[in-house]
């Protein structure tokens, strides 16, 4: 078995508990993890995390059943002295007990059936393979392999962008980095630079990995990075030598993207096989931004998965030769190459020095990643893996391969494509909301850019949930289009792109990378209010207390200040809502739970409504305490959990589709719920902005009416005709995006029957 690599309990066994019998620990169930000295070691800890909700209800369950498939993950984390959680990855960081391996405890969550993963918090190192020094050797930037210098004609980078490096600390005084250093960050200490957080080297490692990233240019010195313009940040992720931990690494690159705002965080470290390594880089991505990943110098195989069906970068070595390097790890699961053997770069000592590694790989990658950020700032995530991707030099095997991924990367190739054959305007905006009864009209401009696009040819592709259709747009002048939207049901969440045709480069569509990214909108006119509370009076909202010491729910304006747990001010800015404990000082809820329970709302006559709030919980030490938020369609005589929060991390904006809990009457409650039993925790709850909605739908009208007059005549027909021979998208009845002669039958019993 390959080292730190590890498979998960069978699929039968898996099978069973997602359907409601949770499997024994199993001793002899296939999970294995090897510790491998001076690459990936055990900590002690374990990262963990549950099943997710949304993958659930995707295998065919229901929301009461993902719910109880959930709690059982909690009920069996909270099982172990938890030592860390993080919401925005829904990860749990918990200590072994004495007496149990990691084996022991991945076994037994496993087996529960509930866990996506429980792997160890491995202690990693940095990836680097000293060499001799081959000073002003800059090979891997030369034309017959990165050819950045043809790059560098098109763009240098520019300090709007910043790389985030997250490595062993960063000698900020080298000459090399005397330009567009943004604030550093300790990710063990979890302080910024301002708060004393300490960035400088503790080891020689980041000083090297940031000057193949961002080595200032054009300053006389030196080297040149790949982005040798770009503003740079270290993360440092070490107190002592050149060693991190799998949860101060992802922290590390988490709070570079969601914090600092940057657009790429790289790691050069051991351990991109851990499944943590994944989920941080979809946070990272769903922010805005992307991670990239050593692929590791052992010479393994990776295969987790498809390269492309993951979020992080990983990236192998190539050597001078332009062929794979003997240490590099490769395999299906590894998406790249970039030089990495003997690669000259900076030092610690204000000096220089060839070094190998995939270490090295990565950061080449991350500068470039950020350049073509840098050129192009719309760019989505997405479409910035694309023209990563797909400007590599295919080597090896013709085509992907599992030794060089897409291929090596090329600095021209990848920012030659942040140029665009043709550009797309929209005079009048997209639009956020569509009229679910058709009609909804954005005005399309294709002008030339380095092409020239094809009259006639401009087409619209939208997805309402049932897979993508693509309609011709109506031209108004050459090139110039109304993309016009036909019935689609309402509430539906609607995608969708722009295409034309051009002279010399095919099809191009706007947004980049569609169908894969595009534009978003809801089918709704708008929303319809029913009930809106912001809490400065009480309007039916009662009290009560089971077992309760202390800190029940009260209303009125945050007093406490936000020093032990509690919200510092109301959500919405009105100034009063529901908390517990309302007092400043030593408070908290103490036993419990204490709970808040609306008044009846009669929704019945409603087809659709949606519940929204914004609600705070905080607790301290992430044991097994909740904010538990209820609704009950008969009075109270029953509940449903529509969620169950562990920490919220602040306030916190929250909306359900309640047709997912309960049937509509008129006797609809909620209730939320707080509980620090036993008491062992600082826990505050708090609740404002209650909201209760539906969709506002619109006349669907007569589809018949075509001029809009309110009467159906001659006038209507005859504009059909036209439309339909004019191949108008109005004309396609059906909703299918073919206009044909069902169409045309379609609106003839439409007419007929005076509708």
């Amino acid at each position: 078995m390959k080292t730190g690599m590890w498979l998960l309990a069978s699929a039968a066994l898996t099978t069973m508990a997602l359907a409601g019998a949770p499997p024994q620990a199993d001793p002899g169930a296939p999970i294995h993890f090897v510790e491998k000295p001076g690459s990936m070691e055990f900590s002690g800890e374990m990262i963990v995390r549950p099943l997710q909700r949304v993958d659930l209800i995707a295998r065919g369950m229901t929301h009461a059943e993902a719910t109880q498939v959930i709690r059982r993950a909690r009920d069996a984390i909270e099982a172990y002295e938890v030592k860390s959680y993080y919401p925005e990855t829904d990860e749990y960081v918990i200590k072994v007990p004495q007496g149990q391996t990691e084996n022991d405890v991945a076994r037994a969550l496993m087996a529960t059936g509930a866990l996506q993963y429980a792997e160890p918090n491995w202690i990693v190192y940095a990836l680097d393979l000293p060499n001799d020094p081959l000073i002003g050797n800059q090979w891997h930037h030369n034309a017959n392999r990165m050819n950045s210098s043809a790059g560098w004609d098109i763009h240098t980078g520019g300090p709007h962008v910043t790389v985030a490096i997250c490595d062993t600390g960063i000698q900020t005084s080298h000459p090399e980095f005397q330009l567009h250093r943004q604030e550093g960050y300790n990710a063990t200490t979890q302080l910024w630079e301002s708060e004393g957080g300490q960035i400088g080297p503790t080891g020689s490692h980041g000083t090297m990995v940031t000057g193949c990233s961002a080595a200032n240019g054009d300053n006389g010195v030196g080297v040149v990075g790949v982005g040798w313009n770009l503003s740079h940040r270290m993360m440092r992720v070490s107190e002592n030598g050149s060693s991190s931990t799998m949860e101060v690494l992802t922290r590390g690159a988490r709070v570079a993207v969601l914090e600092g705002g940057d657009r790429v965080a790289n790691v050069s470290f051991s351990g991109v096989s851990s499944s943590a390594v994944r989920t941080t880089a979809t946070t990272i991505k769903n922010a805005g931004g992307l991670l990239v990943w050593s692929a590791g110098n052992d010479g393994a195989n990776l295969n987790w998965g498809n390269r492309d069906n993951d979020d992080v970068i990983v990236v192998g070595a190539t050597n001078s030769s332009d062929t794979l390097a003997g240490f590099s790890a490769r395999g299906p699961s590894m998406d790249l190459v970039a030089p990495g053997d003997n690669v000259f770069t900076t030092t610690t000592g204000s000096g220089y020095d060839s070094v190998s590694g995939t270490s090295f790989s990565a950061p080449l990658t991350a500068g470039l990643i950020a350049l073509i950020w840098s050129a192009d700032p719309s760019l989505t995530p997405d479409e910035v893996e694309q023209i990563l991707k797909s400007g590599c030099d295919d080597l090896g095997a013709a085509g992907v391969d599992n030794t060089y991924g897409y291929g090596r990367i090329d600095v021209f190739n990848s920012l030659s494509q942040t140029t665009r054959p043709v550009e797309f305007n929209f005079p009048s905006g997209l639009a956020d909301l569509i009229d679910p009864n058709g009609g909804t009209t954005i005005r399309v401009e294709v002008v030339p850019g380095d092409d020239t696009p094809i009259p006639g040819s401009g087409t619209l592709t939208y997805n309402d949930g049932s897979g993508f259709v693509t309609i011709p747009m109506s031209e108004v002048s050459p090139n110039v289009y109304d993309a016009v939207f036909p019935v689609i049901d309402c509430g539906a969440d609607v995608q969708y792109y722009f295409s034309s045709d051009t002279a010399g480069s095919g099809i191009v569509s706007e947004p980049r990378g569609a169908p894969d990214s595009t534009f978003e909108a809801q089918a709704i006119l708008g929303t319809i209010t029913i009930v809106r509370d912001n809490f400065q009076t009480n309007n039916g909202w009662t009290v009560e207390n089971v077992a309760l010491d202390d800190g029940q729910w009260d209303r009125g304006v945050p007093a406490g200040g936000g020093d032990r747990g509690d919200p510092p001010s109301d959500f919405d800015g009105s100034g009063a809502c529901w908390l517990t404990d309302n007092v400043d000082g030593n408070s908290d809820v103490d036993g419990g739970p204490t709970r808040l329970i609306s008044p009846a709302f009669d929704l019945s006559a409603f087809g659709d409504v949606q519940v929204s709030y914004a609600r705070w919980f905080t607790n301290d030490d992430q044991d097994a305490d909740r904010l538990v938020v209820e609704v009950s369609s008969n009075d109270g005589a029953t509940w449903t959990t529509i969620e169950s929060v562990p920490d919220s991390n602040g306030w916190n904006q929250v909306t359900f589709n309640l047709g997912d809990f309960i049937t509509l009457t008129d006797r609809v409650r909620f209730r939320f719920s707080a509980t620090d039993n036993p008491n062992d925790s600082v826990t505050e709850a708090a609740l404002d902005d209650f909201h209760l909605f539906t969709f506002d739908c619109g006349d669907p009208g007569c589809p018949a009416d075509l001029d809009g007059s309110g009467i159906l005549d001659a006038d209507d027909f005859f504009l059909f005709l036209d439309l339909f021979a004019s191949g108008d998208s109005r004309a396609d009845l059906t909703g299918n995006g073919i206009i044909d002669v069902n169409d045309f039958f379609a609106y003839l019993d439409l007419f007929a029957a005076g509708c």
